[in-house]
Order: C-alpha cells, then sequence, then structure tokens
C-alpha cells in the first residue's frame, strides 16, 4: 500500500527531482561557504541574490535588497512585530491567527510593551472589514492578518482591511504562510510586509523562509536580532542598510538556494495552474464530504473562497482517534488536534477537541482524494 500524503498545510512533503539533484550537486562542492566572510563566500551572495530575484518575480516586486531571509516565517513574525512594537503601541489581529502570531502579542503584551485586539469572525472564518473601524485605537500602530486559515481554509479580506488600515496610517502585516507559492499574490500597495515560509507553498528545505519590506517598513522596524553582518564590521550597531539590517548570522544557504530552484519552478508552471488545480482538488473532496453521514465540515465550503484546506469532525469521535486508523489501516497522512491555532477553533466550536485536516497539494491526485474518502468512510464505520 502506497502512503497518501494530504498534510500540505503543514509542509511540502519532498522537493522536485531536479531541485534535489541542484541541492546535492552544490552540497558536493565540499566547501562551506559564509557570503561576507571570505572570497570564495561570493557564490553564497549570488545563492541569496538569486533567491531575491525569484521571491521578487513570484510576488510581483522591484527591489530584491527588500527581500530578507530568516529561519522561517515564525522567526520573520517575531522581528517584525518585535521590532515595530517593543516602544509600545497598540494592533489589531485577525480571529483565526496561528500562535507564530498569537504567542509574540502575547509576550508583548504580558510585558506591557504593547496591547491587541482580535477581529471577530464567523465560524467558518469570514471576516467583515466593516468591522475594523471599531476596533482602531488612537494609538494602533499595526495589523496582521492571515491570508488564510490553516485550519478553516478561508481566505480573508486581507485587500479590504489593509486599504481601511493605511488610511489610517496604520502598519500592514501579511502572513502568507498558507499562500505564497499556491495563490496568485503581489506584494505592494496596502502592504507593508510580506511574510513567507519556505517549506510549504513555496516547496523548499525546512528552516528557511523570510520576508518582504516596503521602503517605508524597512525604516520603521527595528531589527530585533542583531550580530555579525559581514559589512561594516568598525561599528557595534547594525547596518542600516538592507538586507543586512535584519540578516544577521551565518546565512542558511542551502536552504536558501532551495527557494530560489523551486520558486523558479513555480514560476515556470504558473501560479495560476496551482490554485486552479487545488480548487478543483478541493471542490471534489468537500462535495463527497457532504454525502458521508454525520461527518462535519468546517470552513468554507466555496473552494474559491478558500485554500486546499478542509478540517472536518464527527460528534463523539477523536479527532486523533480518526487520524490515526486513517494512516494505520490506509496509510493516509493528514493532521489531527489544533494546529498550532486554537483561535481559529474556537471560532469554528471546535475547542478543545481539534480536527481532522485534509490539506493537499499541486502534487495530490483525484485518485489520491478518492482513496481519502473511502478511507475516511471506511473509519467511520468502525
Amino acid at each position: 500500500m502506497r502512503q497518501i500524503y494530504l498534510n500540505y498545510a503543514a509542509t511540502s512533503p519532498r522537493t522536485s527531482p531536479a531541485v534535489t539533484r541542484e541541492l546535492c550537486r552544490f552540497l558536493g562542492q565540499n566547501l562551506r561557504l559564509n557570503a561576507g566572510r571570505n572570497f570564495e563566500g561570493i557564490e553564497d551572495g549570488r545563492v541569496a541574490l538569486r533567491a531575491r530575484m525569484a521571491i521578487c518575480k513570484l510576488f510581483g516586486t522591484d527591489f530584491p535588497e527588500r527581500v530578507i531571509f530568516t529561519s522561517g516565517a515564525t522567526a520573520s513574525l517575531n522581528m517584525i512585530l518585535k521590532g515595530l512594537l517593543e516602544k509600545g503601541g497598540h494592533i489589531i489581529a485577525s480571529g483565526v491567527e496561528h500562535n507564530a502570531v498569537m504567542r509574540p502579542l502575547e509576550q508583548l503584551r504580558k510585558k506591557g510593551a504593547a496591547d491587541y485586539t482580535l477581529m471577530s469572525c464567523s465560524p467558518d472564518g469570514a471576516h467583515d472589514p466593516e468591522s475594523l473601524e471599531d476596533l482602531i485605537r488612537p494609538n494602533t500602530r499595526a495589523i496582521v492578518m492571515t491570508h488564510a486559515s490553516n485550519v478553516l481554509g478561508t481566505v480573508l479580506p486581507v485587500g479590504e482591511c489593509f486599504a481601511k488600515a493605511r488610511r489610517r496610517g496604520i502598519f500592514t502585516i501579511l502572513d502568507a504562510s498558507q499562500t505564497a507559492g499556491v495563490y496568485p499574490l503581489f506584494f505592494g500597495g496596502d502592504t507593508d510586509a510580506l511574510v513567507f515560509p519556505g517549506h510549504k507553498g513555496l516547496r523548499g528545505l525546512a528552516g528557511v523562509g523570510g520576508f518582504v519590506l516596503s521602503e517605508a517598513a524597512s525604516e520603521q522596524i527595528e531589527p530585533w536580532l542583531s550580530g555579525g553582518t559581514g559589512s561594516v564590521s568598525q561599528y557595534i550597531e547594525m547596518p542600516s542598510f538592507l538586507p543586512d539590517k535584519f540578516e544577521p548570522g551565518t546565512m542558511n544557504t542551502l536552504g536558501i538556494l532551495s527557494i530560489a530552484l523551486a520558486v523558479e519552478e513555480i514560476l515556470e508552471i504558473g501560479v495560476e495552474a496551482i490554485r486552479s488545480k487545488e480548487m478543483e482538488l478541493t471542490s471534489h473532496f468537500l462535495e463527497e464530504c457532504q454525502k458521508i453521514p454525520r461527518l462535519r465540515l468546517h470552513g468554507s465550503r466555496d473552494a474559491s473562497r478558500s485554500v486546499a484546506v478542509v478540517s472536518v469532525d464527527v460528534p463523539g469521535r477523536d479527532a486523533g482517534a480518526i487520524a490515526a486508523s486513517l494512516f494505520e489501516e490506509h496509510e493516509i497522512i493528514t493532521r489531527s488536534g489544533l494546529h498550532c491555532s486554537p483561535r481559529a477553533h474556537q471560532a469554528a466550536g471546535t475547542f478543545p477537541c481539534g480536527t481532522v485536516r485534509f490539506s493537499f497539494g499541486y502534487e495530490t491526485t483525484r485518485e489520491e482524494i478518492d482513496t481519502a474518502l473511502s478511507a475516511l468512510c471506511a473509519v467511520l464505520k468502525t
């Protein structure tokens, strides 16, 4: 029996064969390089520039120096939120945020540095942009929103919300963890900072990600992480220029190369083509799930308003036990529980028990979806 991987919302399971071959070739050079620290390290700088250029093309921006690489979306969100709010203020967040946002905000609140308010939402994760006005305070400095819920799949109205915020001079932060690489997304306009992971829709390695900044944003955020950059080393303060201002320490060159290679592949396929296939798979799964007795769907039932993420539960059945049976008896890999997003489960009414989450990728086939549906029916009959 072949394993079927349906946990793309957590991570893409593998790089493509072409990307893997190139990463192995790079490792086979047997050099341990460090950009800015030695002559040979020029190659690392070229890798980073290649990746910055690929990210710029993906998100429709023209300033590679404003693409900052980190260890992932979590580090990126911490750097932005804490670098922006260390001196105080108020921030607004959506009602379905991941703990990568909620825990930094709670840390800031507990130390008295900043306060936060969450937007209300419906059980399917939908948000009303009009409700934002009532949450804005005189000291509101920023709004942070996930582009799509990692639990409910619902795509949030970030465009309308950010436009309202920017008219009030409020800093805007977009967490594209569930949409980068799989949903048409263009940086600019009313977005000040866009955060992306490398290992999900971008299909790179784990342990790398980053963020993109507007010109104004790069001046407003203070470096939260500091250290050596290999540049202007005569000063004990962090450089003020990009990307060095936010990239201390030794870079994850292999991870950054994986982003460059994988994003170049995505650009060849076309994000629109990826989005179209994932919508088709999600729509089919949603339609068939509605035929399964007692199975409850959470989130939008309209695939055009969602990413390829579907959460389900059954009253009286443990979500963890269902996921375990899917794997142990049918080798279907899903994820159960709270998915590091308790606020989304509170909105959906599935807290604290959680759900079983199915999430699909461009490599997922219709046959795999049908096999998973048959397996789910078999498990629920036992």
